[in-house]
């Protein structure tokens, strides 16, 4: 007879009812997925036509230790954090989808190396490193269910990936406005 944050009946051999009850949690609120907010320094073009985040799988790989018999498995030392995904609606100009493909030009300097040292240059941030000027922190704000935050996470140093492609077509019946996906590596997250 047990239920979700109920305790439950059993009959033990004896015939006697006994009450288990396990304690319960400080907050019974489940998360909600759509109250959340998210922010690229970078890119302020982007926060406001944010449709989706994804929070990361983070994997803390095995380390092995070798015996003449079966291999010892241990904890590893070094962190995998999966990639930053981001999609948006794309705005009328342009401007969120085109901030993020300049971003990764900059850095990827597809015709001359001068596209890198504009890039750089026009981050205009005296005193930082040109490392620094090549990443941004991003935060993503988690929204409690009366729309205040109740959770923040920093991602540190964010630098593009990819940026998915998008489809025009003249065929659809319906007005299906264009939504871009990128793709962001960074160095971390953490709770805040």
């Amino acid at each position: 007879m047990g239920g979700f944050g109920l305790p439950f009946c059993f009959i033990n051999s004896n015939m006697t009812t006994k009450t288990l009850s396990c304690p319960l949690p400080e907050n019974l609120n489940p998360l909600s997925p759509n109250g959340y907010m998210f922010t690229l320094q970078r890119l302020p073009e982007l926060s406001f036509f944010c449709q989706e985040v994804s929070l990361p799988s983070i994997t803390l790989p095995e380390a092995t230790q070798l015996t003449p018999f079966s291999k010892i498995s241990l904890s590893g030392d070094q962190i995998d954090f999966d990639t930053l995904r981001v999609q948006f609606l794309i705005d009328e100009k342009m401007a969120n989808y085109k901030a993020i493909h300049n971003w990764i030009v900059g850095l990827g300097f597809p015709e001359n190396n001068s596209q890198y040292t504009q890039y750089i240059e026009g981050a205009s941030m005296p005193g930082i490193s040109e490392v620094a000027k090549s990443s941004s922190d991003a935060t993503l704000v988690i929204l409690g269910n009366n729309n205040m935050p109740i959770q923040a996470i920093q991602f540190a140093d964010c630098v593009p990936e990819s940026l998915e492609s998008i489809t025009f077509t003249s065929t659809n019946q319906d007005v299906q406005y264009l939504i871009g996906s990128a793709s962001f590596r960074y160095t971390y997250y953490k709770f805040v």
